[in-house]
């Protein structure tokens, strides 16, 4: 069975799935995890479907999923990564689209298909990625953002009320833009390896470089895929390979990157050496 299948059978699932519970966010159940990320009834919901189309395809499949159900097993060929609502905050939130539904299938550590749906980031209507034998939006060709030698925009987000940390007092001297707040890493990751502008009609969220301190397995492994395919840089923070991902490191209750970053090859290697001229990243 190939993968288009699955990531069509998942639009037409998850697509109503979200507008019915985006029509119920008044009433909707959330509670507060541990690690003081939300989880809504949507996310159990939308991880349900997720892992009921796969096992219909893919019987013999082990799961990584945030939303943790000891009933998945963890091993299993092929092993897929699932974060049903990759920025709860923002989708309990009505006004924003800043959300999406995130899947990526390994094949020993390395991934070799995604899946993105964000069901209203495309001035409220769906933009849908899929990559099997090639990466599609909506159906088209996805093409990679113009290329440069330095970045003019940054996604480098922080925790709400950490410090700031020192490469962003070169980035603000040199002009560049910094988005600062989290929503969703995996569409500010989506924005280094892909443009989206023909669908958002907004050229200027487009991001040059993702960087991504302690970042959850879920939350980038489908960025990191996107980015090679897309002829993009993916590395981790003393610009080494994060792929492939090994058993022990997927075995972790939480697996996550140390650090993440990726786009446009020039700038990730401008910021690599800022980066390190600054102070070691994560500090």
């Amino acid at each position: 069975m190939d993968l288009d299948s699955l990531w069509t059978t998942l639009d037409g699932r998850l697509l109503p799935l979200f507008r019915d519970y985006r029509r119920r966010l008044p009433t909707l159940n959330v509670v507060e995890k541990a690690d003081r990320t939300l989880l809504s009834e949507a996310d159990v919901a939308v991880q349900d479907v997720i892992v009921e189309s796969i096992l219909s395809l893919f019987p013999g499949s082990g799961f990584v999923a945030e939303e943790e159900d000891s009933r998945l097993p963890r091993q299993g060929s092929p092993t897929w990564v699932i974060d049903p609502i990759d920025g709860t905050a923002e989708f309990v939130n009505p006004s924003s689209p800043e959300f999406c539904s995130v899947v990526c299938r390994l094949d020993d550590g390395t991934p070799t298909g995604a899946y993105v749906l964000a069901p209203e980031l495309a001035r409220g209507e769906s933009i849908s990625i899929h990559w099997a034998t090639r990466v599609t939006v909506n159906g088209s060709r996805a093409l990679p953002p113009p290329q440069r030698d330095m970045p003019v925009r940054v996604s480098v987000t922080r925790s709400k009320g950490s410090p700031a940390r020192a490469f962003e007092r070169e980035l603000a001297r040199t002009g560049c833009e910094m988005k600062l707040r989290t929503t969703s890493q995996t569409l500010d990751m989506v924005r280094t390896a892909i443009d989206l502008t023909t669908w958002t009609g907004t050229p200027g969220d487009q991001f040059d470089v993702f960087y991504r301190h302690r970042q959850k397995v879920w939350d980038g492994v489908a960025g990191i895929g996107l980015a090679v395919m897309m002829g993009r840089s993916a590395q981790n923070g003393d610009g080494g390979n994060p792929i492939p991902l090994t058993s022990a490191f997927l075995a972790q209750p939480e697996p996550t990157f140390d650090e993440t970053i990726s786009g446009d090859p020039a700038c990730v290697a401008w910021f690599l050496t800022l980066s390190r001229t600054e102070e070691s990243l994560g500090e």
